[in-house]
């Protein structure tokens, strides 16, 4: 598959929020950041690379 890990327009693009759906270039929408599973906290490390 060909899909985007993070599907965004251009690189510098925040994106969309992923609970309201509110485009974050125009600002933040106020949605709390669930807080990650410790257990798959390692992924988060491993797209950071």
């Amino acid at each position: 598959l060909e899909i985007p890990m993070q599907p965004i327009c251009k690189p510098d693009c925040q994106g969309l929020c992923q609970e309201c759906g509110a485009n974050l270039n125009e600002g933040d929408c106020g949605c709390e950041d669930d807080d990650i599973d410790p257990r798959f906290s390692i992924l988060g490390e491993l797209l950071d690379q």
